[in-house]
């Protein structure tokens, strides 16, 4: 079976269609989301039931990101940055007046197996909810040992908005390149497993990636194969920051709605 695998949406619908019509043209059979529905981005309520939409049909197994949890109140707003706070206590409001949307984010587990040998996190196996970033070996190491020892072979993670792979081949870490695919047609260089080996990816992100290019990035991942392709969707950017902007100002303030739109 063929998985689209993504995270941190943030409250992008825009970004989020463009990515779900965008795998489309891949042959996808279900969905994996590593988290970060909510949070920054102008539209949760509707990302959020365009998730449980699928969910719903049986096709998408998720987990909550850091942004769930501080809606959920399992975080402390404290620790965000003023635009991540405004945006989430918003949220919370929002939610209050959604139940099905509250009750479908309350139910996120940090951590979960789906099908057999694939992991799903937001940030670490090792430790979920830590907030720890994979940005070296070093600290890809600790996550593929903890992913070895629960009988894992593939996990897919977020929260780092950035495309990586990281394999495990004979105790030693291998970085490998992960130049996304845009356009119509398959990526010609998917990341390939093989026999020996286990991986650790970041999915990169749907609403706020830092690549320069901006634009909606997702995987692929091909069970049959044990390969992971990447891609980039595209999406009108000019016009999702129209529409923060417009939308935000009113729920956040012109100030923190405008300085997340610049970030898109």
């Amino acid at each position: 079976m063929r998985y689209l695998v993504f995270g941190d949406v943030h409250g992008n619908l825009a970004a989020l269609d463009a990515v779900l019509a965008d795998a489309q043209t891949r042959e996808i059979d279900g969905y994996f989301f590593v988290g970060d529905m909510v949070g920054y981005g102008p539209e949760p309520i509707e990302c959020i039931d365009r998730l449980l939409a699928l969910h719903q049909r049986g096709l998408l197994a998720w987990v909550a990101g850091n942004h769930e949890l501080a809606v959920r109140g399992e975080v402390n707003l404290a620790l965000y940055n003023d635009e991540a706070a405004a945006t989430l206590r918003w949220t919370r409001r929002l939610l209050d007046g959604e139940p099905w949307a509250k009750r479908f984010v309350a139910d996120a587990e940090l951590i979960t197996e789906v099908n057999d040998k694939i992991y799903l996190t937001h940030d670490s196996i090792a430790e979920p909810s830590s907030g720890l970033y994979h940005r070296t070996p070093h600290n890809a190491i600790h996550e593929l040992y903890t992913l070895a020892g629960k009988g894992g072979r593939v996990a897919f993670y977020g929260h780092t908005h950035a495309q990586r792979a990281d394999l495990f081949d004979n105790h030693n870490v291998l970085l490998m390149p992960m130049e996304a695919h845009v356009g119509p047609g398959r990526d010609v260089a998917p990341v390939v497993m093989e026999s020996n080996h286990s991986g650790l990816f970041g999915t990169g992100s749907v609403g706020f990636p830092k690549s320069s290019q901006r634009q909606p990035e997702y995987l692929v991942f091909d069970d049959s194969r044990w390969q992971v392709e990447k891609y980039v969707a595209q999406y009108d950017r000019a016009a999702a920051k129209e529409r923060t902007r417009r939308i935000l100002k009113d729920a956040c303030g012109a100030a923190i709605a405008d300085r997340i739109a610049q970030w898109l």
